[in-house]
């Protein structure tokens, strides 16, 4: 009875016991993502726990590189961990299927489809996540990437797009300009807007928010509006043995934190997307309005692309074709 009494005092004092996580990133100090993301769900976590979780934010790579972060938290290094998955793609090839231009035409949608996937047995986490020894908290697709030009020729028509050089991310973004006629061009962020200047690079695809922290918008001529050239996903996640560890009402607020800062930090993105447009158009970017059938060019050119996407996933042994095909049926069901 003693000994039962002594266990039972052990567990709750273990359950009460003050924690303190690392939160790693790759971000700059007050990155709009940590702002509109990272800080919201650790402030949550603390919320829910009555103060039991603190954290402890570690910025700029200061505890391992953008491309290793996912190796790094699943070793423990840091507990939870702003991940892109696409900097590891060849242990994260599946996540790039919400990366796919044209699969979803609203941030809202496609975060919450990618968090249906990533979670309680979705095929990305059995497939994905749990063999690298990570558990995904919140899942977030940035907004859809739109075409962004500094030529000062006209865009009528698709076809005008042909022989452009534009500034791509690369893999899917790659052939998805190729199959419109444009050039890829690869190349860091910071060197974008001297190339722009130099009109060494005609355009890039971009979010209109990350154009504004680039301050990209002086030199825009033109630029697209609600299309869906490709985007990025990015997970806060934290190692699988990190998370086993912890309390059972730590885990629950945990999970409970990501899936609402999922919900919420979508919509600040949704908004945040809005007023960047709108201030770039305010700088004189004009919008390109495509026809009826120039946007059939995109949806073919967008279809293609997926299907080349699937066929080269499947062709090295991973699931391709299921993990589309329970993508999309996640958009459809996500309202």
């Amino acid at each position: 009875m003693g000994t039962a009494l002594l266990a039972a005092s052990a567990s709750s004092a273990l359950a009460q016991a003050k924690i303190t996580l690392r939160l790693a990133d790759s971000l700059p100090s007050g990155h709009v993502i940590h702002e509109l993301v990272g800080k919201p769900f650790s402030e949550l976590v603390t919320k829910l726990t009555d103060g039991q979780v603190t954290f402890q934010h570690f910025p700029a790579e200061q505890l391992g590189k953008a491309k290793d972060m996912a190796q790094l938290t699943a070793l423990g290094v840091a507990d939870v961990s702003y991940i892109v998955p696409s900097y590891s793609s060849d242990k994260f090839p599946l996540t790039a299927v919400a990366e796919l231009p044209g699969i979803f035409d609203n941030e809202c949608r496609g975060s919450l489809a990618f968090y249906k996937v990533s979670h309680n047995g979705g095929i990305l986490e059995t497939k994905e996540f749990a063999p690298n020894q990570l558990h995904p908290l919140v899942t977030l697709a940035l907004p859809a990437y739109q075409l962004q030009l500094a030529t000062s020729r006209e865009i009528k028509s698709a076809k005008d797009i042909e022989g452009l050089k534009v500034r791509t991310t690369g893999g899917a973004m790659d052939l998805m300009m190729r199959s419109i006629g444009g050039v890829p061009v690869r190349m860091a962020a910071p060197e974008i807007y001297e190339s722009l200047t130099r009109g060494t690079l005609d355009g890039l695809i971009f979010s209109y928010q990350s154009s504004v922290s680039y301050d990209f918008g002086k030199i825009l001529k033109s630029g697209t509006e609600g299309l869906n050239f490709g985007t990025a996903i990015f997970t806060y996640s934290i190692g699988e043995a990190k998370f086993k560890s912890l309390p059972e009402n730590v885990r629950k607020a945990l999970v409970d934190a990501g899936e609402q800062t999922t919900r919420e930090a979508c919509k600040r993105f949704e908004d945040g997307e809005k007023a960047a447009t709108d201030k770039i158009k305010s700088q004189g970017m004009k919008v390109i309005n495509f026809s009826a059938d120039d946007k059939k060019v995109f949806d073919t050119a967008f279809r293609a692309v997926a299907q080349e996407w699937v066929k080269d996933v499947d062709k090295r042994g991973k699931p391709g074709t299921d993990v589309y095909k329970a993508f999309t049926e996640a958009l459809a069901a996500t309202h």
